[in-house]
């Protein structure tokens, strides 16, 4: 007898293992079905993939992943076509029978939670994400509880998306259009297409507090989640999200830090940080954050914060993709350091913006679902190229409750956005023809930093440089002229003075400085509409090669700046051949000798702006080199100097009633001695004999009386003729007459 129960006891144990050792084989077959259907899928062949996903659910019925990959799949389908509702009820079938398979994996719960933001999700399907919630929630686990406030907060959040910057429907209830033009014929951002969604917003007024129940629900039970595990990471980094874009930054960095300090592996807290501490100022401290999250990064994960092709015109982020790593980063160090928008600072701030921008969007736009992260998103793109948009409003298609919002971001001045995005959902693609704008506005405007907190104000700075031989002919001296923007920087100041830091910085091409002369001193800011602005600098240069020029002014106090950027070229003077220098523009010159031989030897107050009142002449100055002499040491040479008037303003006096260009050369070479040559150009020419023994150069200098010449643009040629050398030298430079009423 007891030999019969032992028989039957091995019998059954027998066909348990069996049993068992089946279902691990249906489970290794579906995972290599699943395996198969997510290449596909990764691939595009979305047909192919849905078949090896539902292959995977009919051999392991019982494998949730099997379900929640099909569901996940099917969503996305869904999402992308306007009104497929046999899609979606599949999907949200695939995913609640996955949740019921696995209750307590989160992912399957929040893959849920993004559905329940849909008006499209049955009553069936919303009590069983209920009851999944409440079961989890009825747990004594401070962990899970945790996890059901977390997933409780994403739902209000899914949510929320239909409310944020919500608009009334515009005039007569019409929705805004997202087609306004034919893209064959239209440049983006041109004026009337900004001029008509203003137009609409403005008829299509905000809506006071729209989804700010919702907000605070959300908020409330992120709280919760931090209040059951204080570190837990993805209710950290939600409720941070809400903080940031509430500029309540104080609990934002404590939050951070406290991440920080429990996930001291991930790379994600320190970027998130680097954002906080940068959006405070601070940004010699978001450097060093920021720097220790990307030290943390795979080289290969590190490529998406760093990546500077989004933000490039469309023939160099072709020649840069094409990089190696090496190539890459050495490309980028240098873009870096020639971008940096204040060499008076030691952070490099325009990195820290871009940094910051992209790790907003992380939190703001990523899809844990889908696995998109934000930089890959429609509207994470825009984000990171031109920051957040002057106006962000969300207006409600006519018609069904499942009708998609329109978001439109619209930046001033500057290019004009909008995205379409479905209820319930996160992604938002763009909408109408609006790629085809964003790619033109690319190229166009690839980026701007105009918002980066610790320069509240970057004003610019008016610029001139000059190039002349030094001592010797391999030896280059370069003249810089620039003015402080007193009056700008001190408006609205309750302040009698500032400590001004200013800067003049030369660069190479790899963006090494190597000129670097900074000073500060104390102004008067209540002098400032009548101290002297002008600042010059005087440079021996002993290589020639193409430099960037910055010249920088910075209130210590205020944080307000001024900056100038401009390159040239540093060339020598040959001593075989006719060579010119630059032109000088200038506002007066004096003599200081009774024969001047070179630029020392004259006292010149340099127009920085080249804009000129009616009471102020152009001084021009400029240096002759290598003129060929006769055998009696002299040389012969015939000078042209060329005005054209480029254009005209409205503003200012019109001569005789009549802005008829050939009526105003007429007056103007009557009042300059010069004789006109066409209908907008007057020219005088002019022959020198001049004595070279003892000289190197020849010096020349002219003044134009304005007294005469209406507001415009006008450009100055200047050709020499070396008689003897047989050699022609030519130069040009261009100035603006502006005129008061």
């Amino acid at each position: 007898m007891k030999r019969t129960h032992v028989l039957a006891f091995a019998a059954c144990a027998l066909l348990v293992t069996r049993c068992l050792a089946q279902v691990d084989v249906a489970k290794s077959v579906a995972k290599s079905h699943i395996e198969s259907g997510l290449a596909l899928a990764a691939a595009g062949d979305t047909a192919a993939a849905l078949s090896e996903l539902r292959t995977a659910t009919e051999v392991a019925p019982d494998l949730a992943e099997a379900h929640f990959q099909l569901g996940r799949l099917l969503a996305g389908c869904a999402e992308s076509r306007d009104a497929d509702r046999l899609l979606r009820d599949e999907a949200e079938m695939s995913l609640l029978r996955a949740a019921a398979l696995d209750p307590t994996n989160k992912v399957y719960l929040e893959e849920l939670a993004r559905l329940s933001g849909s008006s499209r999700m049955t009553a069936e399907s919303r009590r069983a994400i209920d009851a999944l919630l409440k079961s989890a929630g009825g747990s004594s686990d401070n962990a899970q509880l945790a996890d059901t406030e977390f997933l409780l907060g994403f739902i209000e959040e899914r949510d929320y998306e239909r409310f944020r910057d919500r608009r009334l429907l515009g005039p007569r209830g019409m929705p805004i259009s997202t087609g306004l033009f034919d893209p064959s014929a239209s440049i983006p951002g041109t004026p009337w297409l900004g001029r008509y969604v203003e137009w609409y917003l403005e008829n299509a007024p905000a809506i006071p507090g729209s989804g700010a129940s919702i907000r605070r629900r959300m908020e409330e039970h992120y709280r919760a989640a931090l209040r059951y595990n204080p570190t837990h990471y993805d209710a950290g980094r939600r409720l941070m999200l809400i903080l940031v874009e509430e500029n309540r930054l104080d609990e934002y960095l404590f939050i951070a830090r406290r991440l920080v300090d429990a996930h001291p592996q991930r790379a994600g807290p320190q970027l998130y940080l680097g954002l906080g501490l940068h959006a405070t100022g601070r940004e010699d401290e978001a450097g060093v954050a920021f720097d220790a999250a990307l030290a943390k990064m795979p080289t290969q994960g590190r490529l998406a914060w760093e990546n500077l092709e989004q933000f490039m015109r469309r023939e160099p982020a072709k020649a840069y993709s094409q990089l190696d790593g090496e190539q890459r980063d050495s490309y980028q160090a240098h873009y870096w350091r020639l971008t940096d928008p204040l060499y008076l600072t030691e952070a490099n701030e325009r990195r820290l913006e871009h940094l910051s921008r992209v790790a907003y969007v992380d939190l703001r736009f990523s899809e844990p679902a889908t696995g998109r992260r934000g930089w890959e998103t429609e509207r994470g793109i825009i984000f990171i190229r031109y920051g957040p948009p002057d106006v962000a409003a969300v207006a409600r298609g006519a018609g069904t409750y499942d009708a998609r919002n329109t978001i439109v971001w619209a930046y001033a001045p500057g290019p004009v956005f909008m995205f379409s995005q479905r209820p319930g959902y996160f992604h938002a693609r763009f909408a109408g023809n609006y790629e085809w704008v964003a790619n033109e506005a690319r190229y166009v405007q690839p980026a701007a930093y105009t918002n980066i907190p610790s320069i509240p104000m970057l004003e610019p700075m008016p610029v001139q440089i000059a190039r002349f031989r030094g001592a010797s002919p391999e030896e280059i001296s370069v003249e810089i002229h620039s003015e402080l923007p007193l009056e700008v920087m001190s408006a609205g100041l309750d302040m009698e003075r500032g400590e001004i830091e200013t800067g003049l910085f030369l660069l190479n091409q790899q963006g090494d400085r190597i000129v670097q002369q900074v000073e500060t001193e104390v102004l008067e800011y209540a002098d400032a509409s009548t101290r002297n602005a002008l600042r010059s600098w005087r440079l021996l240069l002993p290589a020639p090669g193409k430099l960037v020029a910055a010249v920088e002014a910075r209130d210590g106090a205020t944080w307000r700046a001024a900056t100038a950027r401009d390159t040239f070229t540093a060339h020598f003077f040959s001593d075989d051949s006719l060579a010119l220098s630059d032109m000088l523009l200038a506002e007066s010159l004096r003599p200081l000798a009774a024969k001047p031989l070179r630029r020392a030897d004259y006292d010149i107050a340099a127009n920085a702006s080249r804009r000129y009142a009616k009471d102020q002449p152009v001084v021009i100055y400029y240096e002759l080199y290598g003129l060929q002499p006769d055998g009696e040491g002299f040389a012969s040479y015939e000078v042209s100097l060329a005005v054209t008037l480029k254009s005209l303003n409205r503003e200012g006096t019109v001569l005789g009633g009549d802005r008829n260009p050939l009526a105003i050369i007429g007056v103007l070479a009557d009042a300059w001695g010069f004789s006109p040559v066409g209908d907008d150009r007057l020219e005088l020419r002019f022959t020198r004999e001049l004595d070279m023994k003892g000289r190197d150069r020849a010096t020349e200098y002219h003044s134009l009386d304005l007294q005469q010449a209406p507001a415009g643009e006008y450009e100055i040629t200047l050709k020499v003729w070396d008689a003897l050398g047989e050699e022609l030298a030519t130069r040009t430079r261009v100035f603006a007459v502006v005129r008061g009423d």
